[in-house]
């Protein structure tokens, strides 16, 4: 769980976003890195029971969390800061185009999920390919009763083709899934459960559900003709 203070840090955040009051605030600031790096560290090692990967890639939890400085080099907004933060578990950290786990972190907005958001277009080719070679195991995962009742918005991602890709038609069986470009489950989390007893648990649900889609997704982007 966490601290209602550090929900209550973001939403000031969002209100104030200077450099002035984030160093008038450095002290609350570091509170609540505090509370959800301690966050992040449950997490992983209740993640690394039920998925070897991770185990293996021995993370560093502080790497598993996005930083609160934005970057304004391409930006026209020019607040300097993040509202929120976003934990992610992925195995081949740094490479963030392979699927992972996640929790996104900003008050009466959380989310959580895993998969891939978006990804390369050598990715993108690798996990059509798969889904159009085995799209019975795929479509066993996501239709059973505990994955609908977990993500009843299904398999999500940054965008999805208006006309099928090159080399596929539309008598294809997963043809609305071949139009996505990215493949992630993702689900609203209420402020109330992250500052429970229970938020490790929930969480953790959500992760043990997501997995196969995240193996799934591994294996195709990983394999090697």
């Amino acid at each position: 769980m966490i601290k209602q203070t550090s929900l209550d840090f973001l939403s000031n955040l969002k209100l104030n976003n200077s450099r002035e009051w984030f160093e008038q605030n450095r002290d609350l600031y570091e509170n609540y890195r505090s509370d959800i790096l301690q966050l992040t560290e449950n997490l992983l090692k209740e993640l690394s029971k039920i998925d070897n990967a991770i185990l293996q890639a021995n993370l560093d939890p502080k790497k598993c969390l996005t930083r609160v400085n934005r970057d304004l080099r391409l930006s026209k907004d020019k607040t300097p800061y993040k509202n929120y933060v976003l934990i992610v578990f992925n195995k081949n950290y740094p490479q963030p185009n392979k699927a992972g786990y996640f929790i996104h972190i900003e008050p009466e907005n959380c989310s959580v999920g895993g998969g891939v958001w978006q990804t390369t277009p050598e990715y993108l080719k690798k996990i059509r390919q798969e889904i159009d070679y085995s799209f019975t195991a795929f479509n066993k995962i996501i239709t059973t009763s505990e994955f609908q009742k977990t993500f009843p918005n299904g398999i999500q991602g940054v965008g999805k083709l208006k006309k099928m890709p090159d080399g596929y038609d539309d008598t294809n069986p997963a043809n609305e899934l071949l139009k996505m470009k990215g493949f992630c489950t993702k689900e609203p989390l209420n402020d109330k459960v992250l500052t429970s007893k229970d938020c490790i648990k929930t969480v953790m649900d959500f992760f043990k559900t997501t997995k196969p889609i995240i193996d799934y997704i591994n294996k195709a982007i990983e394999y090697d003709e």
